[in-house]
C-alpha cells in the first residue's frame, strides 16, 4: 500500500490548494491511493512539498510544486506508480515531467527485525 501526503503549510496556504486539488482528483479519479494532509514536512524554502511512502517501500519527498493545471494528476500518476512497484521505486523516465526535478530525497524501506 502506498500514501500521498501533501504538506499544507507550504507557501502562505497553496500548500492546502494544493491538498484540495489532489483530493478532487483522486475522488474524481476513484484513486486506490489515501491522500492526506499534514502540516509541515520541512521543505519550507522548497515550494510546496508532497511525499509517497508505504510499508516496506522507498519513501519519496517531492518540492518545488505548484498549484495549476495538472499537477494534481501527475501526484496521482507517480502515487500509483509507487503503488504498483514492489519496492516503491519509481522509475525517472517513467514520472511525469513536473516530477522528474525536484526531488528532495528518497529514503530506503524501514528495516524491521
Amino acid at each position: 500500500m502506498s500514501e500521498l501526503i501533501v504538506c499544507t503549510t507550504c507557501q502562505d496556504g497553496r500548500g492546502q490548494a494544493l491538498l484540495e486539488l489532489v483530493e478532487n482528483e483522486a475522488l474524481a479519479r476513484d484513486c486506490p491511493v489515501p491522500v492526506r494532509g499534514t502540516a509541515c514536512m520541512g521543505g519550507c524554502s522548497q515550494g510546496c512539498t508532497a511525499a509517497l511512502q508505504g510499508a516496506g517501500k522507498h519513501s519519496y519527498l517531492f518540492g518545488g510544486l505548484t498549484v495549476e493545471e495538472g499537477a494534481a494528476a501527475d501526484l496521482l500518476e507517480v502515487a500509483l506508480q509507487h503503488r504498483a512497484a514492489g519496492d516503491g521505486r519509481l522509475e525517472w523516465a517513467a514520472r511525469p515531467e513536473r516530477l522528474k526535478s525536484g526531488l528532495l530525497a528518497r529514503l530506503p524501506p524501514l528495516v524491521t527485525a
